[in-house]
């Protein structure tokens, strides 16, 4: 907590100092097919030579045109599945010999096609604050245009999954409301990218978990294969944008509501309101009812640090949690204070051991919708969601005539969970047994850990796991992940070709298979180690590895196990060469059981 103190001093000095400164039927005899190598690897590919003289590097499916892709003196075409369930052909300028074209075709999932303003995808690459205007056309693997629509916008979108990624996320919005690859009516839609995840199937499988466990917004999406202004950028996920609507977060719309008071439909034309902890407006006339509705997001401290004058409204409570309110996007002063205060409530509750907010004298029971809660921790923690209460955390409050608590949800980015360990994040472990409580981070939320301790919740998490999640997980390992690699693995392999040193950067291979097989292990290991400590109730001892002071790994033994393996240490701590435990100064023992927490400290040559 001392960086968050230091941290979120620089943040009042930060902020201080504002106030005063993203047809082909009769070529199939000249190719050949490329065939799978094991039954997973459903794209099918005719791969042929070199380049060879091609001038013209289009070609169109149905009316949409696509580039060729130039790779290592060689031509891909990324064709959408309507070529090969709905037998469409690519129209083909005589220009191009077919020889010097690699064909691959998707299957099973739509394909996208985005025409912005100017042509190029340059602009929303470099910049995600730049909006494009454009058009948007649905082609459905049976061949058919579901959707044929202008957008007001597309833009680029998110976090390190923008800035860390040649790939990128991407949101748009049309120009009216509509339904959308099967989902219900709406104007704005997140294309996620998956680019940390060589699976590209873990935010389908957590989005799959957060739907049985009924969280807010975590219906789960479609996969698409897009292709922006004629180039094709790969498999996607597209989702509902999380906001304050009817179809998605149906509580109390403030923000229409400050607008009609104000006569105005941008409130971004009053001037800003700040403190040493909050942002706002300085908007003149609130609603009569200013208790809801609010979406706010929890954010870590340095990334909230870096964005304080892009987010417009915020708030800081005493324990350093820096938080976003997404909706409204401009609050007043009189609505800041009110949410702030109210979260400074719940805090001072969860934090509290009796649980009681000694300013009011309110449980956190009566301030919070627990059941929430503990379905939000458990798709956290089962997830082993590296993000899990510290950043993308979402919570939403209506008005208190409709409910005056505070709920956790909806559910976002779960791109790096299931075990994953993307090579830029550095070491993550992959083990399945570990149980972080959300508190693994220096930057984790100290409510989670804090409502872990408190035996009524506790005993909540202990209910929901029991009675509604360990036998799910068996079906999302046996049944819900193989039909997400079978729709998806035609779509993966093109990905594949087209982002492979993305791939290569993250330390992926070439080989999905090997990669799905670790998510089934996963699921799989993880629900017999919760069964263990949920159901079986086996005390859980936590060990933890030191490099020069700094928490390196953590490691989660069950009761009278002995110690696993210790994870490798990577190049940069390639000079450890024994650990020893900080209490006796003795080295890890494999064969003594474990019965108490412990500590090893790496030492250094």
């Amino acid at each position: 907590m001392n960086r968050k103190y230091i941290a979120c001093l620089y943040a009042g000095v930060l902020f201080a100092a504002v106030i005063c400164v993203t047809v082909i039927s009769h070529l199939l005899e000249k190719s050949r097919l490329l065939e799978a190598k094991n039954d997973t690897e459903t794209a099918e590919a005719v791969t042929t030579a070199g380049a060879g003289n091609t001038t013209d590097n289009k070609i169109s499916v149905a009316g949409q045109e696509i580039l060729l892709w130039p790779k290592n003196e060689q031509y891909y075409a990324f064709l959408p599945s309507a070529c090969k369930e709905a037998g469409l052909e690519p129209e083909i300028s005589e220009d191009i010999d077919p020889d010097s074209v690699t064909w691959l075709y998707s299957e099973h999932i739509p394909a996208v096609f985005i025409e912005t303003e100017s042509g190029t995808s340059d602009l929303i690459n470099n910049d995600k604050n730049i909006k494009e205007p454009g058009t948007i056309t649905v082609l459905e693997p049976d061949g058919s245009i579901s959707l044929e629509h202008s957008l007001e916008y597309m833009k680029g979108r998110g976090n390190t999954s923008y800035t860390e990624f040649d790939k990128k996320p991407y949101q748009i919005k049309l120009t009216e409301s509509a339904p959308f690859l099967g989902m219900k009516p709406g104007k704005k839609w997140v294309f996620v990218s998956n680019s940390a995840d060589s699976t590209l199937i873990r935010n389908a499988l957590s989005r799959s978990l957060g739907k049985h466990l009924g969280l807010a917004q975590s219906e789960e999406g479609t996969f698409v294969d897009l292709y922006v202004n004629k180039e094709y950028l790969g498999n996607y996920y597209v989702v509902e944008k999380i906001e304050v609507q009817e179809n998605r977060l149906p509580i109390s719309d403030l923000e229409k509501a400050t607008e009609y008071e104000n006569d105005t439909e941008d409130l971004s034309v009053y001037e800003t309101a700040w403190t040493d902890t909050t942002k706002a407006r300085q908007i003149p006339n609130d609603p009569d009812d200013i208790t809801g509705g609010y979406l706010i997001e929890r954010d870590f401290d340095n990334r909230f640090l870096k964005e304080v004058e892009i987010n417009e409204s915020y708030f800081i409570t005493e324990a350093k949690e820096c938080f976003i309110v997404r909706d409204p996007e401009y609050t007043s002063e009189a609505q800041i204070a009110y949410i702030n205060s109210y979260v400074q409530s719940v805090e001072n509750a969860i934090l509290s051991a009796e649980g009681i907010d000694g300013t009011t004298g309110k449980s956190y029971q009566d301030l919070i919708d627990a059941d929430s809660f503990v379905r939000k921790y458990l798709l956290e923690e089962i997830t082993a969601n590296y993000d899990g209460g510290v950043a993308s955390s979402y919570f939403y409050k209506d008005s208190d005539t409709i409910d005056s608590r505070l709920y956790a949800g909806p559910v976002w980015d779960y791109d790096v969970s299931w075990g994953n360990s993307p090579a830029y994040l550095g070491q993550i472990s992959t083990s399945p047994e570990r149980l972080s409580r959300l508190a693994s981070h220096s930057d984790s939320s100290v409510w989670f850990q804090s409502l872990y301790n408190k035996p009524e919740f506790y005993q909540q998490i202990i209910s929901c796991y029991r009675d509604e999640i360990s036998s799910y997980l068996s079906l999302l390992a046996d049944e819900i992940l193989p039909i997400l690699d079978e729709i998806t693995a035609a779509s993966a392999a093109m990905d594949q070709v087209r982002w492979e040193e993305q791939y290569a950067r993250n330390g992926y291979s070439g080989d999905r298979s090997k990669q799905i097989a670790f998510l089934t292990d996963y699921i799989t290991g993880r629900k017999a180690f919760l069964d263990q400590v949920w159901i079986e109730q086996t005390p859980v001892h936590t060990i933890t590895l030191l490099i020069e002071g700094v928490v390196y790994d953590t490691l989660y033994v069950l009761d009278n196990d002995t110690l696993p393996e210790f994870p490798q240490v990577p190049a940069e701590h390639a000079n450890v060469t024994a650990w020893v435990s900080t209490e006796d100064g003795m080295h890890p023992d494999s064969n003594l059981p474990i019965t108490r927490d412990m500590t090893f400290q790496a030492v250094l040559q």
